[in-house]
């Protein structure tokens, strides 16, 4: 396969990320994480491995039915022999808490490592938040 093609992969698997969030099937977004995912979400949180994410998205899903993010990607760097890619983009979201909802906005950095299978999966990502601006519900 080449580079061209792997990018192309691993933008369709941003996509389908993006549709799975939008879907709400929790089931699909972590079909999209490493065993050993990381990630460090705009507001600072931090949690590791697939079942942690999965407990927090049924979380946010069943406590907030606004909540949704986006993720573009803005530029991918790749190193096929060392099956590493970097993806760099901007994000955006709403969710509600308390009476408030919140519209957010920022960057982020993805960490892609492609599996013995050939499969490409997320193992990092960082999430920094860069607007924020909350209304009354």
């Amino acid at each position: 396969m080449k580079n061209s093609d792997h990018r192309h992969y691993i933008r369709l698997a941003r996509q389908r990320y993006n549709d799975a969030i939008l879907n709400r099937n929790v089931e699909a977004i972590c079909s999209f994480l490493a065993a050993d995912y990381h990630v460090v979400t705009g507001r600072g949180v931090q949690s590791h491995g697939i079942e942690e994410q999965r407990q927090r998205w049924m979380a946010a899903f069943q406590a907030d039915p606004m909540v949704l993010y986006r993720r573009r990607t803005r530029e991918l760097r790749l190193s096929e022999s060392l099956g590493n890619a970097e993806e760099l983009g901007n994000w955006v979201g709403k969710y509600t808490l308390g009476q408030q909802k919140f519209l957010v906005a920022g960057v982020y950095s993805a960490k892609w490592q492609r599996q013995v299978s050939g499969v490409w999966l997320i193992q990092t990502e960082v999430f920094t938040t860069l607007r924020s601006k909350g209304y009354e519900v």
